[in-house]
């Protein structure tokens, strides 16, 4: 029997592509775990394209998310060995009991009960507003990374390909490159370097829950044809396949396969709600980030202390949870500080960059209304007297039309490209990420394929925005 450390590796219970999950005994503790190892030969086997050191930084990354979050719709993470070769690598998770949903569905003849799908709905979806609290996007969610247990409680597995913000975690995803299944994707996923927000997840919870009731996913067929119908293709109603499904659920499935990230509820929180008079369940606790109307609560997270301390300490708070991915928690914090310092003498410079970090943190949230109209505003006033070429007006300039090419507004995305194209690669660079991120926008919405020129390089000032 093979053992890793203190654990005894006993019967394999799961493999993908990346790895293998092993029902295993901790001989220390004495008690059951999954073990997860990354698998090197099915790697070279499934791609050659994939190096060892992204497979291992992959792996990284689950962990530290397995540890980042608590909730019963999560499994917890006991151990981790996250130092060494890829073949040294591994997590130890709680054991769960029970099947994942593919098979029960196999098991089903495809379909659930209503009161049944429902419930695995509500659940998912409350572990979904947990995770996009951070935000964190999981962009993998499917019938076999759903654990059903005996007593029918729903937890979400398979952090491997999740989408998370912040300087401590680097981009792991290569232009051009499709992470997810394609049964479930969002027509976002599909394009690249386009937003991938909690909405994204949102989505792939209306194939999940669609698949529920009506025993098939939204789209079938081949890749390159379920591809085009998530971009193109409106589903057939549930109940035209299923006709006891309720009304409001029919309604809530087509919100959530809304092509535009815009058209579908604001948040997983507001399906946990619509769904939890269909179940047995509790209603879901309100989080923090989501109000009745889907915005952030700019006040609910701040302790009463912190409101006491220095502007310029809280500014670096701000900052740090900023640059960690703590949207959720940096919003309230910048939220009050845009106010104190607008009223400030002096401090102008920054309650304007206080007011894109805040408007950069509702984007990540998915709050793109709210995003684009703060940035709007900010373009107005900061056009007033600040020169063209000053970094903090070329990013939200920048993020305006980023918004508006999310927001399906192509004729004004192009146009605010238009104008701020030139400046970007003049005074940031030709190479720097905004200028990057624009110009592929730019580039997909005109279906140019590389229509700028690439610039004589000059000796600029590099400045990070």
């Amino acid at each position: 029997m093979r053992s890793i450390e203190r654990y005894e590796l006993r019967t394999l219970i799961g493999q993908g592509s990346m790895g293998q999950v092993w029902q295993s005994w901790d001989t220390q503790l004495k008690r059951p775990a999954a073990v997860k190892i990354i698998n090197p030969e099915r790697l070279v086997e499934q791609s050659n394209s994939i190096s060892p050191e992204v497979v291992a930084a992959r792996f990284c990354r689950e962990a530290e998310l397995g540890a980042r979050f608590t909730h019963p719709g999560l499994p917890t993470l006991y151990d981790a060995q996250l130092n060494g070769s890829p073949n040294d690598l591994y997590m130890v998770w709680e054991l769960i009991v029970g099947q994942n949903l593919a098979q029960i569905l196999a098991a089903e003849g495809g379909r659930l009960p209503i009161n049944r799908a429902l419930s695995c709905a509500t659940q998912i979806a409350d572990t979904l507003a947990c995770i996009h609290e951070d935000p964190v996007i999981h962009r993998d969610l499917k019938p076999s990374n759903v654990m059903i247990t005996e007593a029918w409680r729903a937890k979400l597995l398979d952090f491997g390909v999740a989408a998370v913000y912040g300087s401590d975690y680097p981009r792991l995803t290569q232009d051009g490159q499709i992470l997810g299944t394609v049964a479930y994707m969002a027509p976002e996923q599909f394009a690249d370097r386009s937003l991938i927000l909690p909405q994204t997840d949102l989505y792939a919870l209306g194939c999940l829950l669609y698949e529920m009731l009506t025993g098939q996913p939204p789209f079938t067929g081949d890749p390159a044809s379920v591809m085009d119908a998530h971009r193109t293709r409106t589903p057939t109603p549930a109940r035209e396949l299923r006709p006891d499904i309720p009304p409001d659920v029919d309604d809530l499935l087509l919100s959530l396969l809304a092509k535009d990230t815009a058209d579908r509820p604001a948040s997983a929180h507001q399906i946990a709600e619509r769904l939890a008079p269909h179940t047995t369940l509790p209603p879901p606790a309100q989080l923090s980030a989501d109000n009745a109307g889907g915005q952030a609560d700019d006040s609910a997270t701040i302790p009463a202390a912190a409101a006491h301390l220095p502007v310029t300490i809280r500014i670096v708070q701000a900052q740090a949870l900023f640059d960690a991915g703590h949207f959720g928690e940096a919003l309230p914090v910048y939220s009050t500080l845009c106010a104190e310092l607008a009223a400030a003498d002096g401090s102008a410079r920054q309650a304007a960059a206080c007011r894109a970090q805040a408007a950069f943190c509702h984007l990540r949230l998915g709050n793109l209304q709210q995003a684009l109209t703060e940035y709007t505003a900010l373009v107005a006033e900061l056009s007033q007297n600040t020169p063209p070429e000053d970094h903090l007006l070329l990013e939200v300039r920048s993020r305006v039309g980023l918004l508006q090419a999310a927001s399906n507004r192509p004729e004004e995305a192009l146009a605010t490209f238009a104008g701020v194209y030139s400046l970007l690669t003049k005074h940031l660079g030709h190479d720097n990420p905004l200028t990057t991120e624009v110009r592929t926008v730019f580039n997909r919405l005109n279906r140019l394929g590389g229509g700028f020129p690439r610039p004589t390089p000059a000796p600029v000032q590099q400045s990070a925005i």
